[in-house]
């Protein structure tokens, strides 16, 4: 393998996303390199991208996280005019869009990978013709954002985001254990959900039927937090569960 830079907003990578991208590209041998854009300094997209972009010693493929923040302002065409200059310099290279909504169909990529894409490790393994499989693994970033916030607004007491960093959970599933569920009362916030109990009766869930994507975050607001807590996409090995300790 080679090396592959990486183009984002630092915006986007506040709860890890791209840190967590690095790292699962990084174990199927490539070297990761970070090339974050900072606000009010697009100046440097001129300067940075055309260094390693047209250098085959420096890059052999190349990355865009391409999100509202980072195509903000003049940043699309100058990243589209640094991307040209690369490769007029140079035999072509793997150069991949990693789009958060579709479209973006200037950027002279060649290849673009949906972010919420159920599919998005092997789409983008494809595009550097390397395994990027299996799923998460224990080690390492994790692959969700979970945050629990304190909010004390009317009844609840407590808040808590969840969603994947890549890919989608549809349906969403959040869980606790049935002995918490007065205590706790969870409620999704935003987007209809059922409710239920799992067969063997170990989990009290709600179902929420809008995907949660690395763009669109699931909220629980809670009275209490529950000792333990399940969530993720339903039926799938993936789940997450986690035991929490008592704000009390």
């Amino acid at each position: 393998m080679g090396t592959v830079w990486i183009t984002f907003a630092t915006e986007d990578n506040l709860d890890g996303d791209i840190d967590y991208l690095a790292q699962e590209i990084s174990r199927c041998g490539w070297k990761t390199r970070m090339h974050p854009m900072f606000p009010n300094e697009d100046e440097k997209i001129d300067r940075l991208m055309p260094a390693f972009l047209s250098k085959p010693e420096q890059s052999d493929a190349w990355i865009f996280y391409a999100s509202p923040k980072a195509l903000a302002g003049q940043r699309a065409e100058r990243i589209k005019a640094a991307l040209g200059r690369g490769l007029q310099a140079r035999s072509s290279f793997p150069a991949i869009a990693l789009l958060t909504e579709p479209g973006v169909e200037t950027l002279p990529v060649s290849h673009r990978v949906l972010v919420d894409d159920p599919e998005w490790r092997q789409r983008l393994g494809e595009a550097l013709q390397c395994d990027l499989g299996p799923g998460p693994r224990p080690d390492g970033l994790p692959p969700y954002v979970a945050k629990l916030q304190t909010v004390d607004e009317n009844a609840f007491r407590y808040s808590f985001e969840f969603r994947p960093k890549m890919g989608r959970w549809d349906p969403f599933l959040f869980a606790i254990p049935p002995e918490d569920k007065a205590r706790v009362a969870p409620a999704i916030q935003r987007f209809d959900s059922d409710e239920g109990f799992s067969d063997d009766a170990e989990w009290y869930y709600l179902l929420g039927h809008t995907p949660a994507t690395p763009t669109t975050s699931y909220v629980v607001t809670m009275k209490d937090t529950p000792s333990r807590v399940a969530f993720g996409q339903q039926g799938t090995d993936e789940v997450v569960i986690l035991g929490l300790k008592s704000k009390n």
